[in-house]
C-alpha cells in the first residue's frame, strides 16, 4: 500500500522550504533521491488534473524557491496593490470629476450664448466708435467752434441794445443786463476759445493735426 503524502503525516524542511512536495508520498520522495527513478503510473484516485509526478512537484518546488521567482512574485503583488491603490483614488475623484463635468457644461453653453450675442454687441461698438472717428471728431470741433461765434455775437448785441441776457453759461442762469466789466470777461473768454477750435479745425482740414494714441 502506497504512503500518504508526507504533508498529512509531518512537517519537515523539506516540505517547508518546498510547499509542493508535500504532495508527494514517501516512496515519491525516496524514488526523486534515486538516479535510476522510473516515475510510476497515476493511480485510480487520481484524475488527469490532479495527477503530479515526483518530477515536476520537485522542479515546481525547486523554480518557486528561485530568488528571481520569488522577486517576480513580489514585483506582481506590489503592481496589484498599486493597481488597487490606483482604482481606489480613481473612485475618489469621481465626484469631483462629476462636479467638474456639470461645470464645465455650464460654462460652455454660456459661451455658445456669449458667441450668439456678439454680433449684434459688435454692431453696437461699431455704431459707438462712429463717434470718435477722426471725421466725427472734425465736425464736432467745428459746430462747436461755430456755436461759440454764434453766443458771442448774441452777447455782443444783448449789451449794445442794453437786453437782458444769462448771467453766465451754465444754461439755467437767470438773465440780466450785463454791465461792462462783466461783457468784457464774458466775451473775451467766448471768442478766446472760438478763435483756438476754429485754428485746430482748419489745421485738422489741412493735416496738419496728429493725434497720438
Amino acid at each position: 500500500m502506497t504512503d500518504s503524502p508526507a504533508s498529512s503525516s509531518l512537517q519537515t524542511r523539506l516540505t517547508t522550504t518546498f510547499p509542493p512536495s508535500a504532495l508527494l508520498s514517501r516512496e515519491d520522495l525516496q524514488a526523486l533521491a534515486a538516479d535510476d527513478f522510473h516515475p510510476p503510473p497515476a493511480s485510480s484516485s487520481q484524475t488527469n488534473a490532479d495527477a503530479i509526478s515526483p518530477d515536476q512537484a520537485y522542479f515546481e518546488a525547486f523554480f518557486h524557491s528561485l530568488p528571481q521567482t520569488q522577486a517576480l512574485y513580489r514585483a506582481h503583488a506590489d503592481l496589484l496593490r498599486a493597481n488597487e491603490a490606483k482604482a481606489q483614488r480613481n473612485l475618489e475623484r469621481q465626484a469631483p470629476l462629476h462636479e467638474l463635468r456639470n461645470e464645465t457644461l455650464e460654462l460652455f453653453e454660456r459661451a455658445k450664448k456669449l458667441e450668439s450675442e456678439w454680433t449684434q454687441r459688435e454692431a453696437q461698438l461699431a455704431e459707438a466708435h462712429k463717434r470718435f472717428n477722426p471725421s466725427a471728431l472734425h465736425f464736432n470741433l467745428t459746430q462747436s467752434a461755430s456755436k461759440l461765434n454764434d453766443r458771442s455775437e448774441e452777447l455782443a448785441n444783448a449789451f449794445v441794445e442794453g437786453l437782458p441776457y444769462p448771467t453766465d453759461d451754465s444754461g439755467t442762469a437767470p438773465e440780466g443786463v450785463l454791465d461792462d466789466a462783466a461783457f468784457v470777461r464774458r466775451y473775451k473768454q467766448q471768442r478766446l476759445l472760438f478763435h483756438k477750435r476754429r485754428l485746430v479745425a482748419d489745421r485738422w482740414a489741412r493735416n496738419q493735426v496728429h493725434w497720438s494714441d
